[in-house]
């Protein structure tokens, strides 16, 4: 039984993170700088690249290269496009960097809060 209530709370503190404006408003532009950043590789390699043939595949490698699991199906080849790849996985690793302190926050602030109360 409290495992169960232990899970309930545990998804209550996850909801509300969700639902936080500083979660919405830094999902918000990290998905806007991906776009922004594919679309520049897909401008500069359309015509060079025989992988990148429409913005989706430009978007499926901007999405594997901010969330750094590049898949490697889709690569740039121009210097141009690989400089750009270069910003997108530092932006990308500080993006998820911010997302998991945002997660940790949520849960140690919820702890300590609770712990404050217990020792009051």
């Amino acid at each position: 039984m409290k495992l169960l209530k232990s899970s309930i709370h545990f998804n209550k503190i996850i909801l509300s993170l969700i639902f936080n404006i500083s979660f919405l408003t830094l999902t918000f532009f990290g998905n806007l700088i991906i776009m922004l950043f594919s679309y520049l590789v897909y401008f500069i390699e359309k015509d060079i690249n025989v992988h990148m043939n429409s913005y989706l595949d430009a978007l499926w490698w901007g999405f594997s290269t901010a969330t750094t699991v590049g898949y490697g199906d889709i690569i740039p080849i121009t210097p141009t496009g690989k400089i750009i790849g270069i910003v997108l996985m530092l932006i990308g690793t500080a993006l998820f960097a911010t997302y998991t302190a945002l997660f940790a926050q949520a849960i140690l602030e919820d702890e300590f809060f609770r712990f404050r109360r217990k020792y009051k």
